[in-house]
C-alpha cells in the first residue's frame, strides 16, 4: 500500500510505503481465539471419551495457529518512508519508528527498477547512487512496485 504526501511549505514530497493486510491485529485476535477454542472443545471432548491424547494435540495446534498469526502480522507491520526534498533523498525503514535510515543526494539519486531473469521471480526498486543502492517495497505487489518506480522517477528525476 502506498500512501503519498506532499508538504508544500518544506517543498518535501513524501511516501509511506507498507504491505497490504488483510486483518487488523483486533480482528487476528478474534479469529485465533474462536480456532483455539473449537480446537480445545474439540479435545475436552475426546478426554470426556477416555482419550487423553488428544487434548494435548488440540492445544499445540492452538498455539501454532496463534504463533503463525503473530508472525505473519508482526511482518506486516513493516513501513518504509521516502522523503525528497530539493537536496536529499531519506529512506528509513522499521515496524513501528525508524530503525534504518540512509540518505542519498538527491543530485546523484538514481531510481531503478531491475527485472529478473526468470518471470517468476519479482522485480526490484532500488534507489542509491554511486554503486549504494537500497531495495525499497519488497513487499509490494508487482503492479504498486512499478506505480512507484514511475512516481520516484517523476520526482527524482532519473532512471537507469
Amino acid at each position: 500500500m502506498i500512501t503519498q504526501f506532499d508538504i508544500s511549505e518544506k517543498n518535501v514530497q513524501r511516501w509511506l510505503v507498507r504491505p497490504n493486510r488483510s486483518m487488523t491485529w483486533r480482528e487476528a485476535k478474534f479469529f485465533v481465539a474462536g480456532v483455539a477454542a473449537a480446537s480445545l472443545s474439540i479435545g475436552f471432548y475426546f478426554l470426556w471419551l477416555g482419550y487423553p491424547l488428544v487434548l494435548p494435540f488440540s492445544g499445540l495446534e492452538a498455539l501454532a495457529v496463534a504463533v503463525a498469526f503473530y508472525l505473519v502480522l508482526e511482518s506486516g507491520e513493516q513501513t518504509e518512508v521516502i522523503s525528497v526534498t530539493e537536496r536529499k533523498v531519506t529512506i528509513e525503514k522499521g515496524r513501528r519508528e525508524p530503525e534504518i535510515s540512509i540518505e542519498f543526494d538527491r543530485t546523484w539519486a538514481n531510481v531503478s527498477l531491475k527485472h529478473s531473469a526468470n518471470r517468476w521471480y519479482p522485480s526490484k526498486l532500488l534507489i542509491g547512487s554511486h554503486g549504494n543502492y537500497v531495495e525499497v517495497g519488497r513487499f509490494l505487489s508487482q503492479g504498486e512496485r512499478l506505480a512507484l518506480a514511475k512516481m520516484l522517477i517523476n520526482v527524482i528525476g532519473k532512471n537507469r
